[in-house]
């Protein structure tokens, strides 16, 4: 198995067109010892096998989706919680599966649908807690103020500073990935791919 990444959760090739994800976390830097195995400081060259074989054209997208919900799970637990993306994607199967909350979807944070439901589950209109998968400036503006916004992939449109400070949000990154996808079935990861496929 090859990595094709240097970070300490991975995409690794098993065949010609397929993969896999390795947490190659080392267990005993500092920031493995603090629960932080995404953020490890010496990741290892061989890890070890997370995931069954997927098709290797799914599996960044279901790096991202992992490491969304590895985001989710370090948020605080709210009534609500509004994930930017479609009801129908990997990142909604492996919400559904982990989350306690009620989970809106939604690709469009604007989407007129999602305010109006918004507006009756929560006295705000916004929710607690957003899922981002890209545009985290989006995700920020349409949180709650005081609200946290979980982070999980490459931030295609990050926010300022001063958005952050003025509307009281805080970022949540993911910490264990390895951890997450312990919780889920292999049925809930079956169809998570199936879903980005």
């Amino acid at each position: 198995m090859s990595s094709t990444s240097e970070r300490s959760l991975a995409v690794a090739g098993v065949r010609h067109a397929a993969a896999v994800l390795v947490d190659a976390a080392c267990d005993v830097c500092a920031a493995c010892a603090a629960g932080a195995r995404l953020h490890c400081t010496r990741p290892l060259v061989e890890g070890r096998q997370l995931t069954a074989p997927m098709p290797r054209v799914v599996a960044e997208e279901m790096l991202e989706a992992v490491t969304a919900v590895a985001a989710l799970v370090e948020a605080p637990r709210v009534g609500t919680v509004v994930v930017a993306a479609p009801a129908d994607s990997s990142l909604a199967v492996l919400v559904r599966a982990v989350s306690p909350s009620r989970v809106l979807f939604a690709a469009d944070l604007r989407d007129e649908a999602l305010r109006a439901d918004l507006g009756r589950l929560e006295p705000s209109g916004r929710a607690r807690v957003v899922v981002a998968t890209g545009d985290v400036r989006a995700a920020v503006r349409a949180v709650r103020r005081g609200g946290h916004v979980c982070v999980g992939g490459p931030v295609l449109d990050a926010p300022s500073v001063t958005e952050l400070v003025q509307r009281e949000v805080s970022l949540v990154a993911p910490l264990d990935a390895a951890a997450v996808l312990g919780r889920v079935s292999t049925q809930v990861w079956s169809a998570a791919v199936a879903a980005a496929a």
